[in-house]
């Protein structure tokens, strides 16, 4: 599956890449929002999830999500909210705007590895 990670920390995302290959999947990279949504403008079929993170410069996650989710050819791809920000009121935010999961920094590989497998899991059904 080809997932598209959306982070401003290139550590971040070299983290989860360094998950997501090993696993069989396909990675392209984002720094903010915007330049996921110009991915996406291309690739939106290809692409199955977005890994987003929310406290980005630009465009943000929770701005990219809504984007996202008013684009008819993104119908398909599931976005797991990624961010420091872990009080329920943005988890609630994320959940009704889209997202179809959320991980709060800082978390563990195998937090993602089980985060990313039921993602996946429930988009094959």
């Amino acid at each position: 599956m080809l997932f598209l990670v959306v982070d401003d920390s290139m550590v971040a995302r070299t983290m989860v890449n360094n998950v997501l290959e090993p696993m069989g999947h396909e990675v392209i990279q984002a720094g903010n929002g915007q330049e996921a949504l110009k991915i996406l403008d291309k690739l939106a079929r290809e692409v199955g999830v977005v890994l987003l993170d929310w406290n980005m410069p630009i465009m943000n996650g929770f701005e990219a999500l809504q984007a996202i989710r008013s684009n008819r050819y993104c119908d398909h791809i599931s976005i797991l909210m990624v961010s420091t920000e872990s009080e329920a009121e943005y988890i609630d935010r994320a959940m009704k705007a889209g997202a179809n999961g959320y991980l709060a920094k800082p978390f563990t590989k195998d937090e993602l590895i089980d985060k990313i497998n039921s993602i996946v899991q429930s988009s094959s059904e």
